[in-house]
C-alpha cells in the first residue's frame, strides 16, 4: 500500500491548485466532519467537479503513459532507421562502385591526390590558353 500512498500524494500535488481555487479543501474538511446524509449531499452536489478533476488527472496520466512515450519512441525510431539506412547506403555504394564515402572531413587531413590532379589539370589548361591569348593580342595590336 506504500506505492498507492505515494501515487495519491503525487496526484494530490498535481490537483492541489485547482482544489484551492474551487474550495475543495473546505469540501474535504466538511466530508471528514459530516455524517452519512451530509456526505451523500456533498457527493451529489460536487460530483461534476469530482468528475472533472478525475478526468483531468486521467488525462495527465494518459499523456504521460501513452502519448509522450509514443512520440519519443517514434523520434528514436526514425533516428535509428536513418542511421541504419545511411550505413546500408554507404556499404552498397562501396560494394557497387569500389569508392568509399568518407564519414567526416578532418580539417587536418589534406587529400593530396585529389588536389594534385586538379592542380595539374588547371596548369595544363592554363598553358594551352596562353599561346592563344598572346596570338590574339598580337593580331589586335597589328
Amino acid at each position: 500500500m506504500f506505492w498507492f500512498n505515494r501515487l495519491k500524494g503525487y496526484v494530490m500535488k498535481l490537483v492541489k491548485p485547482s482544489m484551492y481555487m474551487s474550495g475543495m479543501d473546505y469540501v474535504f474538511k466538511l466530508w471528514q466532519e459530516s455524517d452519512a446524509k451530509e456526505r451523500g449531499i456533498l457527493l451529489l452536489t460536487f460530483s461534476p467537479m469530482f468528475l472533472s478533476m478525475g478526468g483531468f488527472v486521467f488525462t495527465i496520466i494518459y499523456f504521460v503513459l501513452f502519448v509522450l512515450p509514443s512520440y519519443l519512441f517514434s523520434v528514436l525510431g526514425w533516428g535509428i532507421l536513418t542511421a541504419l539506412f545511411g550505413a546500408g547506403g554507404k556499404y552498397c555504394y562501396k560494394y557497387f562502385t569500389g569508392k568509399e564515402i568518407k564519414a567526416k572531413n578532418d580539417s587536418n587531413v589534406i587529400d593530396v591526390a585529389f588536389t594534385e590532379e586538379e592542380a595539374e589539370e588547371a596548369e595544363d589548361e592554363a598553358k594551352a590558353e596562353e599561346p592563344k591569348k598572346k596570338a590574339a593580342k598580337k593580331k589586335t595590336e597589328a
